[in-house]
């Protein structure tokens, strides 16, 4: 990058429109590059080896990146892992950042290879003004027949009258799927699977903005996990049979389980009332840096209770479940990752709050 004009405040219109003009292009293929390395960290989720545990979290933290740079930098790098030849055409400097981001708004696998080429083609105001033309006739066909649109650089070609399903897969872990099927057995759900996961997502999005933040922080549904004594494997029962656990998904499940052992009472490995407080000093948000989830939050050890760890809370944080599944996997020393707690006393109690001193977690099994 030696080839960045330098600033100069007394350049002519000239001279200040070419070093203009040139640091435009550089920024675009700085750009370029950027969108690059970051898909492919994103892709091979080298993010988790750098200590965090999504891509969001590395951007904010890990790179500084604002909220909204790293949400663009995310569905843009999704965006491109559904567009093989976009993405190979930018890899070899084919085609620029600016030219891409144009394309991906409106191109997917069907239609990407004329976008591309069209890309190609024209300059960026005019394929600008191509992108805004298909987007208008698609709104169009959106009003005319919600079930079919098109988005294509050219007129567009007639509209199959056939309906095309779409199919949006996923992966689960065997906890995730003992989860998901303990969800639906508790709910007595018979019917779509299509229909229920639309139905709890559209719940998250029109609850109401007065619910207190980590309402759904406590799970109304169970999961069972058995841990043999004497190996100390353990598994979960699916529909598909038994399926057994890794050791992280153990350590992380103990930590807020009712642990029962045979012929005694049923025993929570945190109280509670002990739970309530943590989260509400945390203001129940994951503590990890540049996460701040308020969802799916679960109650780390500092110092783990195999090591004579407490269940106080000065020694206890609220982590997500992606935060707390890393911490247990990576080990160390995770001070440097957490952000303070919020510690509020009143005046006249005589406590004084203390920060919380942070060890690593155990990596003894635990029997749940």
């Amino acid at each position: 990058m030696s080839n960045i004009p330098e600033f100069s405040p007394d350049l002519d219109a000239d001279q200040a429109h070419i070093a203009l003009k040139k640091s435009v292009e550089i920024l675009d293929q700085v750009q370029h590059c950027a969108l690059l390395w970051f898909g492919e960290i994103m892709g091979r989720k080298l993010y988790r080896d750098l200590g965090f545990s999504s891509m969001r979290s590395y951007a904010t933290e890990g790179l500084g990146f604002s909220p909204t740079r790293a949400g663009d930098f995310i569905r843009l790098a999704k965006k491109l892992e559904s567009l093989p030849i976009v993405k190979k055409e930018m890899a070899t400097g084919k085609l620029g950042y600016t030219k891409a981001r144009e394309v991906v708004s409106v191109a997917d696998p069907t239609n990407e290879k004329e976008w591309v080429k069209v890309a190609k083609e024209q300059s960026r105001r005019e394929l600008e003004a191509t992108v805004r033309q298909a987007k208008k006739l698609a709104s169009q066909q959106r009003k005319e027949n919600p079930d079919q649109v098109e988005l294509m650089p050219r007129p567009a070609h007639s509209v199959p009258s056939a309906v095309v399903p779409m199919r949006v897969g996923f992966e689960l872990t065997p906890v995730q799927y003992a989860r998901y099927e303990a969800m639906l057995a508790k709910i007595g759900h018979g019917g779509s699977k299509a229909e229920l996961l639309m139905d709890m997502v559209e719940a998250l999005l029109v609850a109401d903005e007065n619910t207190p933040r980590g309402a759904f922080a406590d799970p109304h549904y169970q999961i069972h996990i058995h841990q043999c004594p004497t190996c100390a494997k353990a598994t979960v029962q699916t529909p598909q049979g038994e399926m057994e656990i890794s050791k992280t998904e153990v350590e992380v499940a103990r930590e807020n389980a009712q642990i029962h052992k045979p012929g005694e009472r049923n025993k929570s490995t945190i109280p509670p009332r002990i739970r309530r407080e943590v989260l509400a000093r945390d203001r129940h948000r994951c503590r990890r840096k540049g996460c701040n989830h308020t969802r799916f939050l679960e109650i780390h050890h500092l110092t783990p209770r195999s090591k004579g760890g407490s269940n106080d809370p000065e020694n206890l944080v609220t982590l997500c479940t992606a935060c707390h599944k890393l911490l247990h996997e990576k080990g160390g020393d995770p001070q440097s990752l957490l952000v303070p707690s919020v510690v509020e006393f009143s005046a006249n109690d005589g406590r004084v709050p203390q920060p919380p001193q942070v060890s690593s977690c155990s990596k003894e099994p635990a029997n749940i």
